[in-house]
């Protein structure tokens, strides 16, 4: 049994740099995706830049501004020039976005992660935003460049690379859950799959998350898991192996 372990959000604001960083290093996870728009991007690739991990594009279009010429855009765009957030878009009654328009931000975006990091990403997938027409144009520009979409919600996508999502988790009043009730309620799902992934936000907190994200308590639960002995001694006991998009699509394992 294999599991792919991918945090998102680096590059999101200093904090969750450190978070995910020590989650890195200290912890289970074994992919990490830079939201290349963000102010702190540089920030957190400079702190991982000599980590030997799986690094790919969390491509972002609800938080913060465009790479893009806003006026190139303007179906992503609110009055201000920046992101529409996740909340409103995911909650419209129609699909607005122009997919050639999020194209022209994705391929800015990807300029820009390949200028901090000097490499194309590992993977490239998208945070927070469940259109369709979003999800058409990451699949577009991921083929032109030939990368690795990652899209582990669509089932499609999970029997074609053999690679299966967990099921979700349910918030508590306080934004939270029990990730250790839940590791042992998803055990069945991985045991039966060739390969599991799950996805998690670990990050420390500063007022940016506090004022900008809706993930707040949980990032920092997140990693004190993620680093958690319980973790590593689970995994030991079931005979999972931490795998990574990079090495398990070339079959080193």
């Amino acid at each position: 049994m294999k599991m792919i372990f991918r945090g998102d959000d680096l590059g999101i604001s200093e904090g969750v740099n450190y978070g995910l960083l020590k989650s890195i290093q200290d912890g289970a996870l074994s992919c990490v995706g830079i939201m290349p728009n963000m102010e702190s991007a540089r920030h957190g690739y400079q702190l991982i830049k000599d980590i030997d991990i799986c690094l790919g594009q969390h491509t972002n279009i609800c938080l913060g501004k465009p790479i893009s010429n806003p006026a190139l855009i303007p179906s992503l765009v609110n009055d201000n020039g920046e992101f529409y957030s996740s909340h409103d878009i995911n909650h419209r009654q129609e699909d607005i976005i122009d997919i050639l328009e999020c194209e022209l931000e994705i391929e800015a975006q990807l300029k820009r992660f390949i200028e901090i990091t000097g490499k194309k990403p590992e993977y490239f997938e998208g945070h927070a935003v469940f259109s369709k027409n979003y999800l058409q144009a990451l699949e577009n520009v991921a083929k032109r460049h030939h990368l690795f979409y990652d899209n582990p919600m669509d089932p499609n996508w999970q029997k074609q690379h053999h690679i299966y999502s967990l099921d979700f988790f349910s918030f508590d009043e306080k934004g939270l859950y029990d990730p250790y009730t839940y590791f042992e309620s998803q055990l069945a799902n991985i045991q039966k799959n060739e390969c599991s992934i799950v996805v998690f936000h670990p990050g420390f907190l500063d007022q940016y998350i506090l004022e900008r994200s809706s993930y707040t308590l949980i990032r920092p639960m997140e990693c004190e898991f993620l680093c958690s002995q319980w973790l590593k001694d689970w995994l030991e006991k079931y005979h999972i192996q931490v795998v990574n998009f990079r090495d398990y699509q070339k079959g080193l394992y």
